[in-house]
């Protein structure tokens, strides 16, 4: 009684609560699903589960602190696809099926023997376009997959040095989904085998049952076809919304990574431009020069700048940056005295090792 009442309540249901209700069944807190459905929410849901925490690992779902329909609770709960399918229970179920229309073909004519092994034979034929279908989907799939990767793995490796903050969730979305694509892409793969009637048996029997025999055995075939390309369409329908998720979680990565990089750029060179308006690094090479006309004559332009800065006082400190033994960075630092006023202070950094080269950096505070 109470489960026809929620489904009128669903058939009831506006667009909007519908899809809020499947919001939810992908949601890993309070998730809302559809055990019948394996978590997908439709109209026609009727075994509704809450969980306070859930997720998937490909045909399988767990549920903790679960709720079902009867609201029974369960601390934890696991849903297979192979159980919503009834994949196993038809399988052992198609035995005594096939004895029984064995059976059933005793007391049917020839010319209807004929018949229904052409219905089957066609039936057979369908079920094995479909499951052609379903694997040609499932190749498509892979196909989008290996042209999305190379777009947003480099985004993923530079979000690797973030983990501590809001971007581990770009990561652990992104590894929840191709975890989930794995496995779902090995089940669809996998080979199950299951007894089926062996030539043997069509070749032992009788003249006047060699023909039911063959019938029986496409009724049998039909089955099994129908029951592996059932359970194919509903992985293929899984990895369906997977990759549905991979290619919006995709262009949010690097959506988020070019309006962060675009934000940061602008930060970047207003620095830049602080640092410059700021502060002047001026660079005098040093190669044979033995004294300091010579220094001079080789970097004029740059004693000029070092000057005309200093004689207008636009910067109030100096820092000489040379190696320890550098006799030039001397001569430097005097010319810079007899230029500078009291307002500017000179500072001498002499380093063990360093370049060829005598740094001036001039700072205004």
């Amino acid at each position: 009684m109470r489960l026809s009442r929620i489904y009128l309540r669903m058939k009831k249901m506006s667009r909007l609560q519908l899809w809020l209700l499947k919001i939810l069944s992908w949601s890993p807190v309070l998730r809302i699903t559809d055990d019948s459905g394996f978590n997908q929410i439709s109209r026609n849901s009727t075994q509704f589960r809450v969980s306070i925490v859930s997720f998937n690992v490909g045909v399988s779902s767990f549920y903790f602190l679960t709720w079902d329909a009867s609201r029974r609770f369960k601390l934890m709960h696991k849903l297979s696809l192979y159980e919503v399918q009834g994949f196993y229970q038809n399988i052992n179920s198609y035995g005594n099926e096939y004895d029984a229309y064995l059976a059933e073909l005793g007391n049917k004519s020839s010319h209807h023997i004929n018949v229904e092994k052409e219905f089957l034979t066609q039936r057979i034929s369908e079920a094995e376009n479909l499951k052609n279908k379903a694997f040609n989907k499932f190749l498509a799939y892979i196909a989008i997959f290996v042209f999305i990767l190379p777009l947003y793995a480099p985004k993923l490796l530079k979000l690797m040095p973030f983990l501590t903050n809001y971007k581990i969730i770009y990561v652990i979305v992104m590894a929840y989904i191709i975890v989930n694509l794995t496995f779902l892409t090995i089940e669809i793969i996998k080979v199950k085998s299951f007894s089926r009637v062996s030539f043997r048996d069509i070749r032992n029997a009788n003249d006047d049952d060699v023909e039911k025999k063959f019938t029986a055995m496409l009724f049998y075939e039909w089955k099994h076809h129908s029951n592996e390309s059932t359970f194919e369409v509903s992985i293929i329908k899984n990895i369906e919304k997977y990759m549905f998720a991979l290619i919006v979680w995709s262009g949010l990565i690097i959506l988020g990574s070019n309006i962060e990089q675009g934000i940061k750029k602008p930060s970047d060179d207003n620095q830049i431009k602080s640092v410059q308006k700021d502060a002047a690094i001026v660079t005098l090479e040093v190669g044979t020069e033995t004294n300091f006309n010579e220094l001079a004559k080789a970097n004029k332009k740059e004693i000029e700048k070092i000057k005309d800065n200093v004689l207008q006082g636009n910067y109030k400190k100096v820092i000489v940056v040379s190696e320890k033994n550098n006799k030039l960075s001397r001569d430097v630092i005097r010319l810079l005295k007899l230029y500078k006023d009291e307002n500017i202070s000179i500072i001498d950094v002499r380093k063990k090792k360093y370049p060829k080269y005598i740094e001036i950096i001039m700072l205004k505070e």
